[in-house]
Formats: C-alpha cells, structure tokens, sequence
C-alpha cells in the first residue's frame, strides 16, 4: 500500500499567524467557559471516540489506512482496544484532581489568598510518530485547562488532526475554534513561529527534543516526550505450565503486532530471566507461533527499503551466530524472533523483529537494563511468584520505568498513566496569584 504524497502547502508562515490570531479570540471564549463545562464537553468528546458507536474510529481507520504503510486491519484492531481502554471518567476525574492538589487552599486571615488556574495563551503541539492516541491526549490535556491549540501535524500522520477538530466541533463548537493543525517543514519559518508558543510540546527523537529545547523561547513551558521503548520480562514459572505459555506467547505476540511494534510501548526485547536452555526454546517456538498466527488477521504492512536492508542483515546475522548452536531464529512471513545466547545489546529493526535474552537472574537483568534506564517506558512481567514480581518490580523501578503490566496489555494503557514518568495534566499546569 503505497502512501498519499504530501504536498506542503505554500504560504505556511502566514496560515501560521492567521491562525494564532483565531485562536487568540477563540482561547477567550475558552477560558469563559467554566472548567467542569469544559471537561463535560470533553467527557463527550471522549465518548465519541471511546464508545460502542465505532464511527469516528472508523473514519480515522479509512484515513490512517489510505496514508500509512500499516495494514488496515492492523490500524483498526490498535486503535479500538487503545480506545476502548480509555475512561472518560478517569480523564475528567485527572484533570480535576490535577488542578485540586496543585491549587493551595483559600488563605486565612493574614494569610496570602488562594492560587488560581492561568492557563497558557495558546499551546503548540509537535506531534509526532504514527499513532494517533497520543496526538489526541495532547491535544485535549491544554483545551480542559483553557489553552487553544495550534498542531503541527506529524509528517506520516495529517488524519488524527482533522478528524479530531471535527468532533470537538461536532459536540461544542467553542472547542472547535480552539484547535488548529497545519503542516509544514521542520526548516520552514512557520517553525520559529509556532516555537514562540508559551507552552510547546514536543513528541520525537532526543535528538529532535534538544533542538526543540534549545529554540523555545526563555520562559515558555516545555512539554517534552522523546525517545522510549519497552519490554517484556519472563521468570521460569511459565515454563512449567503449557496453558499459561501460551497465553503470554499471545498476548506478546499482539503488543508486537499493534501498530507494527513503531510505539514506545511496543516490546524491543523479553529477558528471559533464570531460564533452562530447553524452556528458553519452548517459549521462543510459543511466541513465534503466536506472531504467525495473529498475522493471518493482523497482517504486518509492507517494509521501507531501509527496514527491509535492516531485518535482512540482522536475519542474516543471527542465522550465522546460530551455526554456533546458541543462538535460535525464527522467521516466517511477517515476522523475526530471535533467541539469543546472551544479553548482549543488538539493532532493533521494528516491525514484528523481536529478541529473546537469557539473563541468569534478578542482579543481572538489572545491570543489562540500566543503561537503558532513562528510556524505558513499559514493562510487560509474568512467570515469577507474586513475592519475587513484587521484588523484582521494587529494585527496577527506580531506573526510570513509568508502567508494569502483563503480556497483551502493553499498547492499551489506561487514560490516564504517566507517560514518561510524568502525570497527565501536571505539566501543562500554571498557576496565578494576587497578595
């Protein structure tokens, strides 16, 4: 499936300003709107998307298939058990107990008065990557404090925009107004333009995010997600229970198959931790099973010449650390396991290619992660004793880990976890007060 071809639009710099100037008077009206009228709004918003009715998701399905390399299939089943794992409740419920803690209680006699919420004049979004959730949190996060939004579409995404503009409009026309999206070149001078926002937020590279960082304005609040990925970790206990196996096989193999393993949540890798050479294999031989079994119905979307060149060298790799007799490969159509012999750091090529690493134990899987501690986003655990998974989960989670969850559940995070470690609305939060 070959994707649309973008045309950037001429005049850029100038929609840019024009579209500030709409969304100067569009905040006014806003920020006029009670906060708990603007989070009932949302709330229905959120229904929109997140019910059993499946027409908007449908409609964003139609637009990301016509656009992406992704399957269409694969695009839908992502985005419905994304969406459905989200609670419109739990997003008013954050944003309300967001604003409550951070709020200090009404000053006494003598006493300074209370903070009150200041939301900021306009908000630029930086999106990025092809999945669509977090774009739509991004967005939605600044309109319930009050902040309109002018979005730079990411550039193998221009569908999650627009189709998210249409249901704010469709449910209050005042949150339409608020939310604007163009698209241009990172080198365009609308760039600078949108980077004179008062709060920025930038989805990306560490790479992209220390440029961005370093061209904010003084004084302007940056929001910044950069590069993360996550894992899985497996103890022996699966090994001793065939029914069990196979059901964390599945479950890694559709948090790989989601979105074609290109999220931060998608699993790079699963240490096998304390396995036998014979279990190792077994469970290897279970998840590449399950990988050829949920792309009948998920099929995987056709490589890039570069990702192609990268799955055909690490193949070819592993093919030949496997002549050694350690090393195990598992290929088929669509899909790449490996079950290596060592913990050794190694590309990740993406797109349904997936590493197995044995670790003797505990100490040693926390010395191999912690270099990689500050990009860790999700860990997927199963196969350990409640007391060791609550031991375990004790001496990794200061390496910067922001989710524990089971084998299946990786890409379908509730509303409102903390991404990157950080709550959800915390950060767009600002504060005013009078003495």
């Amino acid at each position: 499936m070959k994707p649309i071809e973008f045309v950037w639009p001429d005049g850029t710099s100038e929609r840019v300003r024009t579209a500030r100037g709409r969304l100067e008077a569009a905040g006014e009206a806003l920020r006029a709107m009670p906060m708990d009228e603007r989070l009932a709004a949302l709330r229905r918003v959120l229904e929109l998307w997140t019910g059993v009715d499946a027409g908007w998701r449908d409609a964003l399905v139609a637009a990301l298939a016509a656009e992406s390399t992704l399957h269409a299939d694969t695009i839908r089943e992502g985005l419905d058990e994304a969406l459905r794992a989200w609670s419109p409740e739990r997003f008013v419920a954050s944003a309300r107990r967001a604003v409550g803690q951070a709020q200090p209680a009404d000053g006494g006699e003598g006493e300074p008065p209370a903070a009150t919420l200041s939301p900021f004049g306009w908000t630029a979004v930086l999106a990025g990557g092809g999945v669509p959730m977090a774009t739509m949190l991004n967005v939605l996060v600044p309109l319930a404090l009050g902040s309109p939004v002018l979005m730079r579409e990411a550039s193998n995404d221009h569908a999650t925009a627009g189709l998210l503009r249409d249901a704010l409009d469709a449910v209050d026309e005042r949150l339409g107004r608020a939310f604007e999206s163009l698209a241009f070149p990172a080198t365009d001078e609308a760039f600078a333009l949108v980077l004179e926002a008062p709060c920025v937020v930038a989805t990306g590279s560490d790479e992209t995010i220390r440029s961005i960082a370093g061209r904010v304005r003084a004084g302007s609040r940056l929001v910044a997600f950069g590069h993360r990925f996550s894992i899985g970790v497996l103890g022996p206990g699966i090994a001793d229970d065939r029914t069990r196996l196979e059901a964390v096989a599945e479950g890694f193999a559709l948090d790989v198959a989601r979105w074609d393993q290109m999220g931060c949540l998608s699993p790079v890798w699963v240490s096998l931790v304390g396995f036998t050479a014979a279990a190792a294999s077994e469970t290897a031989e279970a998840i590449a099973a399950a990988l050829d079994a949920v792309g009948s119905r998920l099929p995987r979307g056709p490589l890039s010449t570069p990702v192609a060149a990268a799955h055909h060298r690490e193949r070819s790799e592993a093919r030949m650390r496997a002549t050694a007799g350690a090393t195990r490969l598992f290929e088929g159509e669509g899909y790449t396991v490996v079950l290596e012999a060592d913990d050794r750091p190694r590309p990740a090529p993406l797109h349904r290619f997936l590493r197995l690493w044995p670790v003797a134990g505990v100490p040693e899987l926390e010395r191999a992660l912690r270099p990689f501690g500050p990009q860790l986003s999700t860990v997927a655990v199963d196969g350990f004793p409640p007391d060791q998974e609550t031991r375990l989960r004790e001496r990794l989670t200061g390496l910067g880990i922001s989710r524990w969850t089971r084998p299946g559940r990786m890409q379908t995070p509730p509303i409102d976890w903390p991404h990157d470690g950080q709550p959800l609305f915390a950060p767009f939060l600002r504060f005013s007060s009078r003495d």
